[in-house]
């Protein structure tokens, strides 16, 4: 492979936006995330970590030192974020499926009762990114809140919600959509 600066790309900006389970995957760049999407607003300048893993696990033989043959036995796509923003999106994620409701009518007070037994809170997610005037997203179908980050608070930082999202197997179709207007990824002819 020859080098080419003109391949290296920063996620300058984006945002991490999710929708019930079921909502189709973006069909193109140009039309916005709106409803039923959500967007989860500012992350922390770490941005979003994806993460894949693999498992196997070699079949050896009495004729070989090393493997014959190998047997995938798990797969993890994970997408991680420290969001900045407190709100009813929020919180909601990152404690397991309750939601905010008002005290009294017109009271301005605002409640929500967190579970003691954690709930499995599923939604689709797309992580919408731009470097200048490429854009990409990735579509995962079915994903679920499967680990939280400490919460501090204090006088000197943002309150930040570390979340990572799982994917699960969908229904159907694939675990995972890649879209993109990016000329290095158009295919050879």
């Amino acid at each position: 492979m020859a080098l080419a600066s003109s391949e290296v790309r920063v996620a300058g900006t984006g945002e991490v936006y999710v929708a019930p389970v079921g909502t189709a995957a973006p069909s193109d760049l140009s039309t916005p995330l709106d409803e039923p999407w959500i967007g989860l607003g500012y992350s922390s300048e770490d941005g979003v970590t994806i993460a894949r893993s693999v498992e196997s696990e070699g079949i050896s033989a009495w004729q070989s030192a090393t493997p014959v043959r190998t047997i995938f036995t798990g797969m993890e796509l994970t997408v991680t974020s420290q969001f900045l923003q407190s709100n009813k999106e929020i919180l909601p994620l990152f404690f397991g499926g309750s939601e905010f409701a008002e005290t009294a009518t017109d009271s301005g007070v605002f409640k929500m009762d967190i579970s003691t037994v954690p709930a499995g809170v599923e939604r689709a997610v797309c992580i919408e990114w731009r470097d200048g005037s490429y854009t990409h997203r990735l579509y995962i179908a079915r994903a679920e809140v499967s680990e939280t980050d400490d919460v501090s608070l204090n006088r000197t930082s943002a309150v930040g919600w570390g979340m990572t999202f799982s994917a699960l197997a969908p229904q159907s179709g694939p675990l995972a959509t890649w879209l993109t207007d990016d000329p290095n990824f158009e295919p050879a002819a």
